[in-house]
């Protein structure tokens, strides 16, 4: 996965800022969606974004993967992330 070339992100305190410049549309996720940014950011896959947020926050792994399924889903949907 990885973020789209018009996609702009900002880290802040509450989580992070997503900027589509494309269609100047601006979206803000938590902590954990910021996270999950950064992953997409560094070039990581479906697999590995999993494999690392299961270390860094509890729950079941089945549950952190609906999650993280539900958000890339709707990353792509807006535009923001594609799977190149």
């Amino acid at each position: 996965m990885n973020l789209n070339e018009h996609t702009k992100i900002r880290k802040e305190k509450f989580g992070t800022v997503v900027f589509d410049t494309l269609t100047e549309k601006i979206f803000i996720t938590d902590q954990i969606g910021s996270e999950i940014l950064q992953l997409i950011k560094q070039g990581k896959n479906l697999a590995e974004i999993l494999s690392e947020l299961s270390e860094i926050f509890d729950g079941d792994s089945e549950s952190i993967e609906k999650d993280v399924i539900e958000f890339t889903s709707q990353l792509k949907s807006n535009n923001i992330i594609c799977n190149a």
